[in-house]
């Protein structure tokens, strides 16, 4: 099948076994792992497109990637990058679940994927995405309930025009399953700085939750 076989008239297919979407929520799963899942994406992005992206930006272009957490009923988490957006023809794959990236060297490393982590913290979310070099803006919208009950297996997106030179993505999800609150806060900042501490130290990725920017403290030797 052509890579956009599955987009004709805007629809993108979610197949196979849309059912297990509203399982995910159940998963013994941490809400660190699961964010990083997020900026896993937005840094394979980010290493894909490096070339194209300096030769925009400058050699000093940087990663940049912010989790915003709304921990008021009923919650709601944004994270947001500067990466190169999802390319049409990789929308088929990006949001099937449990579909594994054709690049596994050191991403996607906790399991789960984007579609499977915010399925985990959300019955409902949406990602709205640029991609580097095409002229629309595209969103996808999921509603795990009305997915389920009427087993719906291809979605609708929506599409605005844009400038070719703009580039990103954003992932909204609401109503959370999962909530952080207090010191899942401080423990999920402590996790991230953990894991994405190579790419911190090396300036590659500024990771930014809430108003905090992440730095890595080496340990004393």
């Amino acid at each position: 099948m052509p890579p956009d076989a599955a987009l004709e008239s805007n629809r993108v297919s979610i197949r196979p076994g849309v059912s297990v979407l509203s399982v995910l929520r159940h998963l013994n799963y941490k809400p660190w792992f699961a964010l990083a899942e997020f900026v896993d994406n937005a840094v394979q992005s980010n290493n894909e497109n490096k070339e194209s992206l300096r030769k925009l930006h400058g050699s000093k272009w940087r990663l940049k990637v912010a989790i915003e957490v709304d921990s008021s009923a009923p919650g709601r988490i944004v994270i947001r990058d500067n990466a190169a957006g999802i390319r049409r023809d990789v929308f088929p794959r990006a949001f099937r679940p449990a579909v594994v990236p054709p690049d596994r060297s050191g991403l996607s490393e906790f399991g789960m994927g984007m579609k499977s982590a915010a399925c985990w913290f959300s019955p409902r979310w949406q990602v709205r995405t640029k991609a580097l070099g095409e002229t629309v803006e595209r969103t996808v919208k999921f509603d795990i309930a009305r997915i389920v009950q009427d087993e719906i297996e291809e979605l609708e997106f929506e599409e605005h025009l844009a400038k070719a030179e703009d580039h990103y993505s954003e992932i909204s999800l609401e109503e959370l399953h999962h909530v952080p609150v207090g010191r899942s806060l401080g423990k999920i900042k402590e996790h991230l700085t953990d894991i994405y501490r190579v790419l911190i130290r090396d300036g590659t990725l500024e990771l930014k939750f809430g108003t905090d920017i992440l730095k890595y403290d080496e340990p004393p030797i």
